[in-house]
């Protein structure tokens, strides 16, 4: 009798711990892209992302852009929000992302203005190569950049009290205008705001990771 009630004991516990289990793979924050995990030992367009999770004191893993389910994104990175919803394309990322961890604006009006930021860092990326011959266009662009983390009054690209997705999307446009070596210092704001993210402990341990080999942009 008392070996059918260990085995029984026992049987319950495997049970748990099997649910357990599942709970976990189930709730498990992954990201899909091509590095670190996915062959090209580097950052890039998952910076935002990466900083994100960070920022928020979550575990995730990481998979290599071939292993998201079908028809979930056309194209990485794609992160699987841990309910199984997988959102791809970095800002749908990190706008879900900035809604599931408060990272992403408190009110209505920040969350605006977080997602305006947020595109127009997108837009840097986009254009920055235009800036190495047109003087005109970079400065108009940084002049805009500038003057509204002045007005915001923070420091942060939102007018937000600490940095959001805005910010973490703006370190993967960034790295491309320095990669570029495109001048922006007479922006004291921009600037400022440049080495502020930089600090942010988040932002900083991806750059410390950066040894062996390992960069945050191709």
């Amino acid at each position: 009798l008392a070996a059918t009630a260990d085995d029984a004991g026992r049987g319950v516990l495997y049970s748990q711990l099997r649910r357990l289990e599942r709970f976990l793979e189930y709730m498990t924050i992954t990201v899909y892209y091509w590095g670190p995990a996915g062959g090209m030992n580097m950052y890039g367009r998952a910076i935002g992302i990466y900083a994100t999770l960070k920022a928020a004191g979550v575990a995730y893993v990481e998979a290599g852009p071939n292993a998201r389910p079908e028809l979930s994104s056309f194209a990485p990175p794609a992160v699987d929000l841990g309910d199984g919803v997988v959102v791809g394309q970095a800002p749908a990322c990190l706008t879900a992302l900035g809604e599931k961890f408060n990272l992403g604006g408190a009110t209505f009006a920040e969350k605006a203005r977080v997602q305006q930021a947020m595109l127009d860092f997108n837009d840097i990326f986009g254009e920055h190569a235009k800036f190495v011959d047109d003087k005109e266009r970079k400065d108009k662009w940084f002049s805009y950049l500038d003057k509204k983390i002045a007005a915001g009054g923070t420091g942060w690209a939102a007018g937000t009290a600490s940095p959001t997705i805005a910010d973490f999307h703006g370190v993967f446009a960034f790295e491309w205008v320095v990669k570029k070596q495109i001048d922006f210092s007479e922006y004291k704001s921009l600037t400022a705001w440049w080495d502020k993210i930089k600090a942010f402990p988040a932002v900083n341990e991806l750059y410390a990771s950066c040894v062996d080999g390992r960069t945050m942009i191709p």
